[in-house]
């Protein structure tokens, strides 16, 4: 008998070698689908966005990955491997769309083969609106009081205003930026520090940098006071001469730092009337100065001029 060409015994019984083929194929792929694993974690999900169009409300700040593949390779593939996107640069007019989710890989993610990438959401729908700049200015946010007797007695804030980026819609209704809390709370002397700015929201950012330097002038405190009554006494006057009355008392408004006036005592300060000019008895009108400690400034004092009666000591 003639054997069969090599032709022949291929095409020979072809639907089972086909499906003798497919089995084979169908076990490969079960045995490496039974060798593969899976691995999650998230990545920060980044804008690709022109200058003119900008998100107008928040949106994802992360997606979910899902790595497929050989349990060895899986695990070498770090989160900054993968890099999750919204690509908005073809966005050229205002209103919502609906925007995939793209992935890219990096580093080690394009060494591994195979490798499956799946990602959570695949789309997210966003408002654009057009992207402005607006200039504000920038007030500190001030918390708790220096030392006791000490106050804030003026501020410089560098630079004094900033410029502040975001969706037209949001921007229009700032009209101030202000800073992360200050502490003042026990402090005695002048400082300066950095501080932070605070964001409205998440879509508004500093093009200059979000941080700013306070410079805070702190100084013992400074108040009024009112001593009333004080005495009014005679001073110089002569040893032959007596005051016929009583001295009326006065009143002294004086200023000085809060720590020192705490400290002093109404005896401390009076009104005083110089006699030393006065050598014979009579009614006079003299003026009254007031003295008062050191250190302490006078502002306004009763009576300015009082009307004593002198007598000559009888012997």
């Amino acid at each position: 008998m003639r054997s069969k060409s090599f032709l022949e015994q291929i095409i020979s019984d072809w639907p089972a070698k086909i499906l003798s083929v497919a089995a084979a194929i169908l076990m490969f792929l079960f045995y490496r689908m039974s060798t593969m694993e899976e691995r999650f974690f998230r990545v920060p999900l980044e804008l690709n966005v022109n200058q003119e169009y900008t998100p107008a409300e928040n949106y994802p700040r992360s997606v979910r990955v899902t790595l497929r593949g050989s349990k060895n390779d899986i695990h070498l593939v770090m989160e900054e491997d993968i890099q999750a996107y919204l690509d908005l640069t073809p966005i050229k007019s205002e209103g919502v769309y609906r925007v995939p989710v793209e992935i890219r890989k990096v580093r080690t993610a394009l060494q591994i083969e195979p490798l499956e990438i799946k990602v959570e959401p695949l789309e997210v729908t966003l408002k654009i609106e057009r992207k402005v700049t607006k200039t504000l200015e920038v007030v500190p946010t001030l918390k708790g009081l220096p030392f006791h007797g000490y106050e804030l007695v003026q501020y410089f804030i560098n630079p004094p205003a900033i410029k502040a980026e975001g969706p037209e819609g949001l921007i229009s209704e700032i009209q101030k930026i202000y800073t992360e809390e200050i502490d003042l709370s026990e402090k005695r002397e002048s400082f300066t520090q950095r501080v932070s700015l605070k964001r409205e929201n998440d879509l508004t950012v500093f093009p200059g940098g979000g941080v700013v330097e306070f410079r805070g002038i702190i100084q013992e405190a400074v108040i009024l006071k009112t001593f009333d009554p004080v005495d009014i006494i005679t001073i110089d006057l002569a040893p032959d001469l007596r005051i016929d009355h009583s001295l009326p008392t006065g009143t002294i408004k004086c200023q000085g730092t809060q720590i020192l006036l705490e400290k002093l005592k109404p005896e401390q300060f009076r009104l005083v009337v110089d006699c030393s000019e006065i050598n014979t008895a009579g009614t006079y009108t003299l003026k009254t100065r007031p003295d008062v400690p050191t250190g302490i400034f006078v502002l306004q004092f009763e009576p300015q001029e009082v009307e004593i009666t002198l007598r000559e000591i009888e012997e």
